[in-house]
């Protein structure tokens, strides 16, 4: 079985954005609610490696920026594509934009939270960022299976050329 690491980050959002109202901990939850979905997509896309002991060199190629990028491709394929008539698809395709949404919005998020000190982060704007992380989580959970979120798990390592 692969870590809760990604489950245990979101929880630590959680704690973090509901206690102690200090700069410190509204800028680590938002931080841990990205990383909680960072780690999520990397641990389901090496959980397909045959090779356990392989994991964690595998987990360590991942790039932010490679995987916000292909986030920002699956959204704009996702609103671009009509290929697929099938009507029973449009709940999947919704839900894995509302994951590859709060990939992008959750890092852009985290780079603000981290490194623009001078500006105060408002409580009610993380508690928003650690709820979109929670249901980016939630709808993965739904759709981790399909073709389209299993291409999304693979352009998160490889520069896909076919988007």
């Amino acid at each position: 079985m692969l870590s809760d690491f990604p489950e245990e980050l979101l929880n630590q959002a959680t704690i973090l954005a509901t206690g102690h109202r200090n700069q410190a901990n509204i800028r680590r939850a938002v931080s841990a609610a990205y990383y909680g979905l960072f780690h999520l997509l990397i641990r389901d896309t090496i959980s397909h490696w045959s090779n356990r002991s392989h994991y964690p060199r595998l987990a360590r190629t991942f790039e932010d920026q490679r995987m916000k990028t292909a986030s920002a491709n699956m959204l704009k394929l996702l609103a671009t594509d009509t290929r697929d008539g099938d009507p029973g698809q449009l709940p999947m395709r919704e839900k894995l934009g509302l994951v590859a949404r709060a990939f992008v919005e959750l890092q852009q998020a985290r780079h603000r939270a981290d490194y623009d000190t001078e500006e105060p982060l408002d409580r009610s704007d993380a508690l928003l960022l650690v709820e979109q992380a929670i249901a980016a989580f939630e709808a993965w959970k739904e759709i981790k299976d399909a073709d389209l979120a299993q291409d999304y798990l693979y352009s998160l390592l490889f520069r896909d050329r076919s988007f």
